[in-house]
């Protein structure tokens, strides 16, 4: 079968670089073989273009089940909850504004701006006063370009809908859109995300006595705002009626761009439809927010807001701890998706202490780093980070096991310190079964395409014209003593005149 029909696809990450003119890296490999009976022993070789530095591999059998590492006890800025962060392209973090509690000050919301070129480790102050006015419920984004953009949130004088840009990160700050009437509602509580076509697609939040199911996108950096989803209309009490996207109007919930320009949307707080309360849904949209459908009513995880979630290179979804409301009102549960959100497993409880109202990144390398938060008694300063990659060698070899048929994608995240790109290959690697010869051959069929399909019947190691005819002649013997997934070519479960002509149009 050839490997178009068998499902592999590759999927390129947006490449992110903050220097102009900075050599492009763009991540490509191969293996060798890519099917073989189990176990399957592979030789990975990376063949990216470009100076990359480091190396992601996920072979597609990660458990996820690393321990989290803590990177700082206490980070240098005070803990905090309702801050934000982003992972830069040269592989550091910047974290900006939220609150913590002063003592006998009471609630003192900031404005300061931190960068972390060590995952975590240690910490710099950027900006104490960062230009824009003291804030917390925000949300940021980093864009292909390397700049920061940040969005509305609550500070003084009630929520925002300014829009501001920093292109150093976060040690000077440029406002490109004013606290004003024009494009969303002022709001907190929101979620952004940063799309490979470079636009910024903003879902939700929270306005005066409402929240919000309403998606607005910008595609020049933040400036000008475009509405994708119908208006809202409310009745005269603020309640809301219609309009928006077809998931409850919410606050506090998560967000994330994907490999293939989808986005997946995920928990939050909402009030209606009832009951109201934390939700466990999760949605998609594959047209920038425009229209969404509904990937799970429930998702096994329990319904949650203020919590964490991260795209991996992998493809898949990670979603880390919240407030889950009632007692004990937060959590550390960490859950993963590898289907946009359809089904959840969940993963080992994380090693940092439940809490809600964090920030979490994905790195450069694969890992994820999270900050801060809050567990109704506590704000945190603490860093922890999380890896879950398979290897990071250049050129790494790794063991597949498992039943035969069984199929595994495989990425690679490669990075240096202009940027990084990813690239994931579906269905690459496919544990097959052993064949026999058939009759007047001594030798076994051969998968030329490493699909686990034996198109080459004959074994002359090709595909050709007499592997049809032998097929055709010995058709009945294959039904009966070879492996049929092994010669199922048009994969309807049995051995027909079907596969023959599916063989015949692989020529």
């Amino acid at each position: 079968m050839k490997k178009n029909l068998c499902g592999l696809f590759l999927i390129g990450f947006m490449m992110l670089s903050g220097i102009a003119g900075a050599e492009t890296i763009l991540a490509d490999f191969t293996g060798i073989p890519t099917s073989g009976t189990s176990p399957l022993d592979v030789q990975f070789y990376d063949l990216s273009k470009g100076t990359p530095s480091g190396w992601a591999w996920y072979f597609g059998d990660e458990t996820y089940r690393e321990a989290w590492i803590r990177q700082n006890v206490s980070s240098g800025w005070e803990g905090r909850n309702n801050h934000n962060s982003v992972a830069m392209p040269d592989g550091s973090i910047v974290l900006t504004g939220g609150h913590y509690y002063g003592g006998q000050t009471g609630i003192i919301v900031r404005n300061d701006t931190w960068q972390s070129t060590d995952k975590g480790f240690t910490w710099i102050l950027q900006n104490n006063s960062s230009g824009w006015t003291e804030r917390e419920l925000h949300s940021s984004v980093v864009l292909s370009d390397g700049s920061i953009v940040l969005m509305g949130g609550q500070g003084v004088g009630g929520a925002k809908n300014d829009v501001w840009r920093s292109e150093d990160h976060g040690v000077t700050w440029t406002q490109v859109k004013p606290n004003d009437d024009v494009g969303w509602p002022a709001r907190m509580s929101h979620s952004s995300v940063a799309m490979p076509d470079g636009s910024i697609v903003l879902t939700g939040g929270y306005i005066t006595s409402a929240r919000m199911n309403d998606v607005w996108r910008s595609e020049d950096k933040g400036a000008t705002w475009t509405e994708l989803t119908p208006p809202i209309e409310r009745d005269p009490w603020g309640d809301w009626t219609s309009g928006g996207a077809n998931w409850s109007p919410r606050h506090n919930h998560c967000s994330v761009a994907m490999p293939d320009g989808s986005i997946v949307l995920m928990g939050g707080y909402a009030a209606v439809p009832l009951p109201s309360g934390a939700k466990n849904d999760t949605w998609r949209s594959t047209d920038n927010g425009a229209t969404w459908i509904l990937q799970n009513g429930s998702s096994g995880w329990k319904g949650r807001f203020d919590f964490s979630c991260a795209a991996m290179p992998d493809g898949s979804i990670v979603i880390m701890g919240g407030g889950i409301g009632g007692s004990p009102g937060f959590t550390k549960d960490v859950w993963r998706s590898t289907n946009n959100g359809v089904t959840w497993t969940q993963l080992p409880d994380a090693g940092w202490t439940a809490r809600g109202y964090h920030s979490s990144v994905v790195m450069p390398d694969g890992s994820i780093v999270l900050m801060g938060g809050w567990d109704s008694n506590h704000y945190f300063n603490d860093t922890w980070r999380f890896q879950p990659a398979g290897s990071s060698s250049k050129n790494p070899r790794h063991t597949y096991t498992g039943i035969a048929g069984k199929k595994f994608n495989v990425s690679l995240q490669v990075y240096n310190g202009n940027g990084y790109n990813s690239t994931r290959k579906t269905e690459y690697i496919c544990i097959g079964v052993s064949a026999l010869p058939l009759p007047g051959f001594a030798n076994r069929p051969t998968d030329p395409d490493g699909d686990c399909i034996y198109e080459d019947l004959n074994a002359n190691g090709r595909l050709d014209f007499a592997d049809v005819v032998l097929y055709f002649n010995q058709m009945t013997w294959i039904a009966a003593h070879e492996p049929i997934p092994a010669f199922d070519l048009n994969g309807n479960g049995r051995i027909d005149f079907a596969d023959i002509v599916a063989l015949f149009n692989e020529i």
